[in-house]
């Protein structure tokens, strides 16, 4: 991911204009956007990642994040929105946009080296990720779980997405992950036949795989078990509930 920032605010104050001073000092290229989707729009190369500074007139703001929202979750990127604003600007803000994809939220008055630490940890992760890290490869054919789980999971692991089974192995084949969440059930090649190949392939086979299934009625968990994963987990689990599913995974090894 390059060090490129949309930095979205209603007015240029003068804790703004700091803010964007400080970013540029830490090497990040800062374009900026009133909150305006027609503006945002017409971007050429636009950055992947969004600051939007809540602040001022909160209305203003909605179309601008639905629009925000469309392009996180577009398919095919890999895009983070982080939201800086009084805890009721943020909590609004998430009427609009979902609190599961905001990579962070910084609450007035913040310290500008926080945001830039945290992104600083982006880039790195991107890059090549923080050794001792484990890494985690989730598959699932829907765009928004991506991303909701990479935000849940990306505070402790190196996470990396795969849109379908036939993207994973391609992946796989030249990158090595310590753990696979895979979907149970996707169009083309459902999560069942991507594990059977997983299994049967000698340099993947030892790599363990939790399934993610949307059901909890007990022939479908049956089903899930019988395939033999390490594990199963709901989507519909709570972010705390999963990342410790997570964590006591990796401690029992």
């Amino acid at each position: 991911m390059e060090r490129s920032i949309l930095f979205v605010s209603e007015a240029q104050n003068f804790l703004v204009t700091a803010m964007i001073k400080s970013l540029k000092e830490a090497r990040f290229d800062v374009s900026t956007a009133e909150p305006d989707m027609v503006e945002i729009s017409l971007i050429q190369n636009i950055p992947d990642i969004y600051i939007v500074y809540l602040e001022g007139d909160l209305n203003k703001f909605n179309g601008t994040l639905k629009y925000l929202k469309k392009l996180v979750t577009e398919e095919g990127h890999d895009r983070v929105l982080y939201l800086i604003g009084n805890p009721m600007e943020i909590e609004a803000a998430y009427e609009v946009y979902p609190k599961s994809l905001v990579s962070a939220s910084f609450s007035r008055p913040v310290n500008i080296q926080d945001v830039i630490k945290k992104l600083n940890m982006l880039i790195t992760s991107e890059e090549g990720g923080t050794p001792g890290r484990k890494k985690i490869l989730v598959v699932d054919d829907d765009g928004v779980m991506l991303r909701t789980m990479k935000i849940w999971l990306s505070k402790k692991y190196e996470v990396y997405m795969a849109n379908s089974g036939l993207n994973a192995l391609q992946f796989l084949s030249s990158n090595h992950v310590d753990l696979i969440l895979l979907d149970y059930e996707m169009p083309v090649a459902s999560g069942l036949q991507i594990f059977e190949m997983l299994k049967h392939d000698v340099n993947l086979s030892n790599i363990p795989v939790i399934f993610l299934t949307s059901k909890d009625d007990k022939e479908t968990v049956m089903k899930v078990l019988a395939a033999g994963p390490e594990k199963y987990l709901l989507k519909s689990s709570e972010p705390d509930m999963l990342l410790k599913t997570v964590d006591d995974f990796f401690k029992g090894k």
